[in-house]
This record gives C-alpha cells, structure tokens and sequence, in this order.
C-alpha cells in the first residue's frame, strides 16, 4: 500500500486536492476555500485559509506546521480555544505517518467542531 506521503507527481497531487476540498464543500463542513499553490522552481508552497461553519478557519501553509527554527522536528500546536486562546501543547509527531493530511487536518477540525459547536455560537 502507498504510503500517504510518498512520492506523488505534481498534477496528480494538485488533482486529489482539488477533488478532496471540492467534496469538503459539498459536504457543507467547509465553506470557502481560499488556498492556492505557489510553485517556483524548488518548491511547491499550498498556502491561505479554509473557512469551514460558524468562521472556524484552518490556516494553511505546507498542509502542515512542519519543521522550523524553534523546533527541528514536524509537530502540532495546540491551542485553549475557549480559555485566553494561548498554545497549551506542543505535540510532536514522532513519524511521518503521524503527519496528517490536509484532509486529515481538516476532519480532525470537523470532529473539534461538532463537539464545540454549541460554546461557539454562545460566544457571538
């Protein structure tokens, strides 16, 4: 079985995500894509914003928060949404198969929001 980051060619990786976030808006969870690729000659940036219901957004640059200067390994931020919005965690992903996908990314959001989605609409 193909390992989810393995190697892809480029038209069909722009391909599967088109098809991923066009039934993501059918679905009705997401509701406006606004990300768009950059490609230059050594690198192929996906970066902006997923609206999704009740304006929850997903930044996107890379998919995900990958490795960078304040710490060399992929990991994930998370943050007290409810409390004074600050990270509370920082959680490392030991492999590349626990890097998640953009669309995992997005159905993580999803199951965060049906959870949450009463406190939300109580705070506008």
């Amino acid at each position: 079985m193909p390992r989810k980051h393995g190697p892809n060619r480029l038209g069909n990786y722009i391909t599967v995500h088109e098809q991923w976030m066009a039934g993501l808006l059918d679905e009705g969870f997401v509701v406006d894509d606004r990300c768009a690729f950059t490609i230059q000659e050594s690198i192929v940036l996906l970066s902006g914003s997923i609206v999704c219901l009740d304006a929850v957004t997903i930044e996107v640059e890379k998919e995900h928060d990958s490795a960078h200067d304040h710490r060399p390994q992929p990991h994930k931020h998370v943050y007290n949404t409810f409390g004074d919005g600050r990270e509370s965690e920082v959680i490392d992903l030991e492999d590349e198969d626990a890097i998640p996908t953009l669309g995992e990314v997005i159905r993580e959001v999803q199951d965060w929001h049906a959870r949450n989605a009463g406190r939300l609409r109580r705070l506008k």
